[in-house]
């Protein structure tokens, strides 16, 4: 890093961030306190509203716990045991729906309705002339409901469902509150029948209105009632009746023991959530309000700290530009060349001026980087000629090795007196030294595929029917160019040591492809393959060294794959360590070499 950024960067780091960090924690800290702030008084206003909506359900619990009690409904239930399907049944059952009527509605003007069911099936329903009422429940339809059963276990105690919470029983469009309960017989305490009643949710919903706006600046806060399951049963705004609220805001209902307060998203807006427990069937009474109209009294605050920050900043970078600039100046010029050097290029100078230190410094400098330049062309020139006599080594490794199995098959022909085949072999050998002695390292794969198909038809007249071949060469692929004798010591390794022993037909499989700008040689043989050790040994990786070997030099090589690895060393040498050779084998399955070089055409 340059000095001058360094010195802006310490002024930075010590001061403007400090700055900024106490500018955001003091932020942050604000917002915990106005948050806790808004919790508390949310906290009051939602146990106000809360304990009105629960006085209100005890009222009406008081009130059904005096009305299966009552006389009326006494003597209704009993009535039906004894009563004949006869007009004076029908009468006293009118009677009574009256006397419900007078002595239960009348009580409280949120009832809708009334219905009692006796054991035999008879109904006493007495209803209020009220649009939300629903009249449709009838005692099949509640037995055969799977609430029915937790009525019964309650032994007369309440059961309340809230408004969407059973649709297939209360209708799926009145919002109401229902309350089921058993029953008894004030004399043998059995159960005598089920009383339904039904309560209007208007007053409920004129409770939560009535709180909807609050403070000063009349923030309009959001109630729900929700059931346990996190379905709303009442919202205040009427718009999410019936949904999950988890839809919008994820609400953690069952760890909510009496009031929870905390930050989430609702309807895609940041809010403040408060819940309150109303012990009564899981009921949960949620506020929400928004997050950004309780905090617009922090906008100046914000806006201060990021004034002064911005302040801070310009401030710091005048200070870098007319006080450090100047003094890191003359030392910049000179790591700015240094970084040139260090890219390649030789041809820098430093300006010589000035009558200080820094005259001294740079002339240092351009004396230092003339030398650097003579002891590079030295070592480069060396570099070259190394590399030059070892690919020169590699390839004269090869070609005694090829020629000399070459030869041997053509004595074995000219013994048993093939004529027309050493004709044939001798063709072909001629290719193979054309090849080899070409002036170029560099060849077209074309040529290369030529000579590698003239080795393999010399080692099919050797030995018959060991083994076939198949090419698959594109023809884009043919003026591409390739380091000379690279695919011939691959399939040689492959016949005289993957076909070792084997009792059916070799095959060697050679493909070219292209891949981006790459060309890719792919060679495959069906033989014996290599276990894990020979593949280390042809690989290199074996540390045991040859000396170490009760073998001669020819069968070392042999053995260890030497024009495997010369292969290897020229196209690494060649092309670069990001190119050259893969060899994957397994024992039983074969073996196959994967070439990678870099695309080129012409060269030669």
């Amino acid at each position: 890093m340059n000095l001058r950024p360094k010195l802006l960067l310490a002024f930075l780091a010590l001061i403007v961030a400090p700055l900024i960090c106490l500018g955001i924690v003091s932020f942050l800290n604000s917002e915990q306190l106005l948050e806790k702030k808004y919790s508390e008084q949310t906290e009051i206003t939602l146990k106000a509203v809360g304990g009105n909506i629960r006085y209100f359900f005890k009222e009406l619990d008081q009130l059904t716990d005096a009305t299966v009690t009552n006389a009326t409904v006494q003597d209704a239930l009993r009535s039906s045991r004894n009563s004949v399907n006869d007009a004076s049944r029908l009468i006293a059952i009118s009677q009574y729906e009256k006397s419900l009527r007078d002595t239960v509605l009348s009580q409280n003007p949120a009832l809708s309705m009334l219905v009692l069911y006796g054991k035999d099936g008879t109904m006493f329903r007495s209803f209020r002339n009220d649009r939300t009422t629903f009249k449709n429940i009838t005692l099949d339809m509640l037995q055969s409901h799977a609430i029915y059963p937790e009525v019964v276990k309650l032994g007369g105690r309440q059961k309340w469902i809230g408004p969407y919470e059973q649709p297939g029983l209360t209708g799926s469009e009145a919002t109401l509150f229902t309350q089921i309960r058993m029953v008894k017989d004030m004399y043998s305490f059995n159960d005598s029948g089920v009383m339904v009643i039904q309560v209007k949710s208007d007053e409920v919903d004129n409770m939560l209105q009535d709180f909807t706006l609050t403070g000063e600046k009349q923030t309009q806060t959001r109630y729900l009632i929700l059931n346990k399951d996190g379905l709303v049963m009442i919202d205040s705004q009427h718009q999410l009746e019936g949904q999950l609220a988890n839809t919008q805001v994820a609400l953690p209902l069952q760890h909510t023991d009496r009031y929870d307060s905390y930050r989430a998203i609702f309807n895609h807006e940041d809010s403040l959530v408060s819940a309150y427990n109303l012990d009564r069937s899981g009921w949960v009474l949620v506020s929400i309000k928004s997050w950004q109209s309780l905090t617009s009294e922090n906008v100046r605050f914000v806006q201060w700290i990021g004034g002064i920050t911005l302040l801070c900043l310009i401030f710091a970078i005048l200070f870098n530009i007319f006080f450090v600039s100047p003094v890191a100046k003359a030392i910049i010029r000179v790591v700015r060349k240094m970084r040139l050097v260090e890219q390649g290029m030789m041809d820098i100078r430093v300006p010589t001026t000035g009558k200080d230190e820094t005259l001294l410094l740079a002339r240092s400098f351009n004396s230092m980087i003339d030398r650097i330049g003579r002891l590079l062309g030295e070592v480069r020139t060396e570099q070259e000629r190394k590399q030059h006599a070892e690919m020169m080594l590699m390839q004269a490794q090869i070609k005694p090795h090829f020629l000399f199995n070459t030869l041997e098959s053509i004595n074995a022909l000219a013994a048993q007196n093939e004529g027309g085949k050493i004709m044939q072999m001798v063709r072909r050998l001629s290719i193979l030294l054309r090849t080899s002695m070409h002036h170029s390292e560099m060849i077209t794969v074309r040529q290369e595929i030529e000579h590698v198909r003239s080795y393999l038809e010399i080692q099919k007249y050797r030995f018959e029917e060991l083994f076939s071949y198949e090419l698959d060469i594109p023809d884009e692929a043919l003026e591409d160019t390739i380091l000379k004798l690279t695919l011939q010591p691959l399939v040689e390794n492959s016949i005289q040591h993957g076909f070792e022993g084997i009792h059916y037909a070799g095959l060697i499989h050679i493909a070219v492809t292209h891949e981006a700008a790459y060309v890719i040689f792919t060679i495959t043989d069906n033989g014996i393959g290599m276990d894990e050790a020979a593949l280390k040994r042809v690989n290199g990786l074996d540390p045991a060294p040859l000396r170490d070997l009760d073998l001669s030099v020819a069968e070392q090589g042999e053995r260890r794959g030497l024009g495997l690895r010369n292969v290897a060393d020229r196209l690494r040498i060649h092309y670069g360590p990001r190119f050259g050779l893969m060899m994957c084998s397994y024992e039983g399955f074969g073996t196959m070499i994967r070439i990678k070089i870099p695309r080129s055409r012409g060269g030669l």
